[in-house]
């Protein structure tokens, strides 16, 4: 274990999420390898340009438009890089806990957390992280994505995580319009960083068995605020293994935070009550309600906690951005981009 990274008991009440087991909360300094960049960090260049590196290679570029109306993803050609080491049998039966109970998360979460600290290529970098089990929903109970990034404010809980079966088409390049917000495109639809491995694969066939069995390890999933997804961090073929077995996978979410201390104010509360008040005034679908609750919830938490991604300055800026993209290009262009879409892409 790393010094100076701390990890405690999660006793967060207001993340908004369902989550089937207990959490923990990683603590990490400002020093040491933790002051760099990790090996998977977000870069950014004016107008909402944004590259998901890894390990030196990117993995993912992503504009969105300034009105918050669309995007559109280009992943690179490089390979996911081991972020975190395999699991092993030995390790996989250390864990002797009942599947889904409390000390089974409390188990597998606590093995997650050491390896994300002692990882040679860190995902962790300074600051206050959560690591707690999520619950998947369905892409029709998602929310719609807002109409600009100040409607949701900057430090909200992570939205549910959903889509999972969206994994088994593995895209080069798709376009967004989130103002249809069709539901698998809605915030939290999970991404995966890689292409999922043959259902023959060694590997594959031998989570399946643990997928029957009801003994399959969590998967990690790392929540990104701005791009409102869930990235796969570790365990594609056991995600793969539960959609061909049709079961639903564990999942354990990541996701950095802040602490955002509010005193209480009565103009805050009552608009928050008159918001309510209208949008219940008529017959409210579950959807509605659940967005009422979890807004009410936020505005009369005193201190609550959210999760703001952070992102470097990309080196270089909006040249480097044009030029890594034309030689991408130049290597292939991926279906489903035409040239009105890398003009406004670059």
């Amino acid at each position: 274990m790393h010094p100076g990274v701390s990890i405690i008991v999660d006793d967060t009440r207001s993340w908004g999420l369902e989550t089937p087991g207990p959490g923990l909360l990683l603590h990490v300094p400002t020093t040491g390898r933790w002051a760099r960049r990790p090996a998977l960090h977000l870069e950014a260049t004016p107008d909402y340009r944004i590259r998901l590196r890894g390990a030196g290679q990117t993995l993912l570029w992503t504009r969105i438009d300034a009105y918050w109306d669309r995007a559109t993803f280009l992943r690179g050609t490089a390979p996911l890089p081991w972020l975190l080491p395999r699991l092993s049998a030995p390790e996989v039966r250390a864990v002797e806990a009942p599947s889904g109970s409390e000390a089974w998360w409390e188990a597998w979460g606590w093995r997650l957390a050491r390896a994300l600290v002692e990882s040679p290529l860190p995902v962790l970098h300074a600051g206050h992280w959560c690591l707690r089990p999520v619950s998947a929903i369905s892409a029709e109970g998602a929310e719609r994505h807002p109409v600009s990034p100040m409607e949701w404010g900057f430090g909200q809980p992570p939205q549910p995580p959903h889509s999972l079966a969206a994994l088994t088409r593995f895209l080069f390049a798709w376009k967004e319009d989130w103002w249809e917000t069709l539901p698998g495109q809605r915030p939290g639809a999970v991404l995966g960083l890689r292409a999922l491995s043959s259902a023959e694969d060694g590997r594959v066939k031998s989570w399946r068995k643990r997928a029957r069995d009801g003994t399959l390890p969590p998967v990690l999933l790392f929540y990104v605020d701005i791009l409102a997804k869930w990235l796969v961090l570790d365990g594609h073929d056991r995600l793969h293994a539960a959609l061909l077995e049709g079961v639903e996978p564990p999942l354990l979410g990541l996701w950095p935070f802040i602490d955002r201390p509010r005193p209480g104010t009565a103009v805050r509360e009552e608009g928050a009550l008159f918001s309510a008040e209208f949008q219940l005034r008529k017959e409210a679908t579950p959807e509605t309600v659940e967005r009422v609750n979890r807004m009410l919830l936020l505005n009369f938490t005193p201190g609550p906690r959210g999760t703001v991604s952070r992102a470097w300055p990309l080196q270089g800026g909006r040249e480097a951005w044009r030029e890594e993209l034309s030689a991408r290009r130049r290597g292939g262009q991926p279906p489903l981009l035409d040239d009105r879409d890398w003009a406004w892409l670059t």
